[in-house]
């Protein structure tokens, strides 16, 4: 093809459609071909956007120009290059379509539609683990506040960067910068950034599985510095590697290490250690946002403490697995199914201790902390569609990027269960070394801008019920 005219045809792919339509070199028809016919991609068209760069969409397509597929996957292929596009998190809405030159020829136009990528926003986040926990005190106190700028799809080239100023329950400045594609194949990408943490109140440990908390009113009970670098490899459109290098430094006041002796290496006040950790993930999922059909894999190591720099240093090695499975059983039906774990090699020291509670808990014990060395998780998800994913256009707002409005809502029908395994803390604690379980059933509200709201109501295994309101996805 001549180049003046592909420049053209990029630029406008509807006037150059006419032009060959005019000119009686292809047939604009949508065929019905045979499926067992190979089909050729005469090529790619790209439209709607204003920032990002073609190269960033090219790099999610799954189908290029020179490719041939059998008719039988055209579609899926398509759909494929759809769900990788909305997956970056870029665009409120996709569109990739056959464009018929002849039965055996097509191509394929792209069409997106662009976020909102510039975010000054306020913080008002809660300082415990979850808003039901929050809720039974409703202490303001608790609460941290201030203001981030996030700047998504810098350059049009998908990179990120951020700076926050944090106040409240926790002082926090941090920044970080993000280039996921450095090279000119977009294969791998680096990351890199440091914050500052000062906490008054903190938490030194745990009995009935309720946490310990330790408040300063005067000054600083602990001070955090962290700082890491990581670079990322993509070599196909599912799979990516991370290999991470972090720096942590923290002191806490001598109040701490009197009730948890064992906070970091011995009574120590102060620690300072290296992490260096590998993972691989392998995501097919359709929607990163709120997933129906599609798989996630991912195992992850970390190394805390490698004898440079160490003070006062962890000194073990954790490996992290998790595998989740849904099944769209009919249009309105999803079954879904999520295996996740940890194993620590070695004793760690509260400071890095993780078991469930936080990110990782056991639907019905959103108010319980189990802490220990390792971990299991299993969750169970029958989801039926309430409202089918819709959007809107409103065209009556001034910004092109927010005249998008995007609804679903689904009923979820759940079953948890979950261990932690703890040799140090579990006399204190009587839901540790123990299989616990939940069950319940709650709407998932999922909107623009990735937002997924879920209000559930779940019964425990020690029979306490409750509704409760979490704002990610049920996996």
């Amino acid at each position: 093809m001549d180049s003046t005219l592909a420049g053209i045809f990029r630029a406008r792919p509807l006037l150059f459609q006419l032009a060959l339509l005019f000119a009686g070199n292809a047939t604009f028809a949508q065929h019905v071909p045979d499926t067992a016919a190979t089909i050729r991609i005469y090529g790619v068209t790209v439209a709607g956007n204003k920032i990002t760069k073609d190269r960033i969409i090219m790099r999610e397509m799954v189908l290029r120009e020179g490719d041939t597929v059998s008719a039988a996957s055209l579609y899926s292929r398509l759909e494929r290059c759809r769900q990788n596009l909305m997956n970056t998190g870029l665009f409120n809405t996709v569109s990739v379509s056959p464009l018929y030159m002849d039965p055996t020829s097509v191509m394929v136009e792209v069409t997106v539609n662009e976020r909102w990528y510039l975010w000054p926003a306020l913080i008002f986040d809660l300082a415990d683990p979850n808003f039901n926990t929050w809720w039974l005190t409703k202490d303001l106190d608790r609460v941290n506040y201030g203001l981030y700028l996030y700047r998504y799809n810098l350059r049009g080239r998908n990179e990120t960067g951020y700076i926050k100023a944090q106040f409240g329950y926790t002082k926090q400045f941090a920044l970080r910068y993000k280039v996921p594609n450095l090279d000119k194949h977009q294969r791998w990408g680096i990351s890199v950034g440091g914050s500052y943490y000062q906490q008054a109140e903190i938490n030194a440990g745990t009995v009935d599985n309720l946490r310990t908390l330790i408040r300063n009113p005067n000054a600083s009970n602990r001070d955090e510095w962290k700082a890491d670098v990581e670079a990322t490899l993509r070599r196909a459109h599912d799979i990516r590697h991370f290999m991470r290098l972090g720096f942590t430094q923290a002191e806490v006041a001598d109040t701490i290490t009197r009730t948890a002796i064992d906070y970091f290496d011995g009574p120590s006040t102060r620690t300072r250690f290296l992490t260096l950790g590998y993972g691989v993930v392998w995501d097919q999922r359709d929607s990163r946002i709120y997933a129906r059909a599609g798989h996630y894999e991912e195992f992850r190591v970390d190394r805390y403490g490698l004898g440079l720099l160490d003070r006062s240093a962890p000194d073990i090695t954790t490996a992290y697995g998790t595998t989740k499975q849904w099944w769209r059983l009919h249009d309105k039906w999803t079954l879904a199914l999520s295996l996740r774990g940890k194993y620590t090699l070695g004793t760690p020291p509260y400071y890095v201790q993780e078991g469930l509670g936080y990110k990782n808990f056991v639907r019905g014990y959103e108010y319980y902390v189990i802490n220990g060395e390792h971990f299991a998780l299993g969750k169970a998800n029958v989801v039926f569609q309430l409202v089918k994913p819709r959007t809107y256009r409103m065209e009556q707002v001034p910004i092109e990027a927010f005249r998008t409005l995007y609804f679903a809502l689904y009923l979820n029908v759940y079953s948890d269960i979950g261990r932690v395994w703890d040799s140090r803390y579990a006399a204190n604690n009587f839901l540790s070394n123990r299989w616990i379980n939940g069950n319940g059933v709650g709407l998932d509200l999922v909107t623009s801008y990735d937002q997924v709201l879920r209000t559930e109501f779940s019964v425990n295994a020690r029979g306490e019920s409750g509704f409760f309101l979490h704002f990610t996805q049920p996996f």
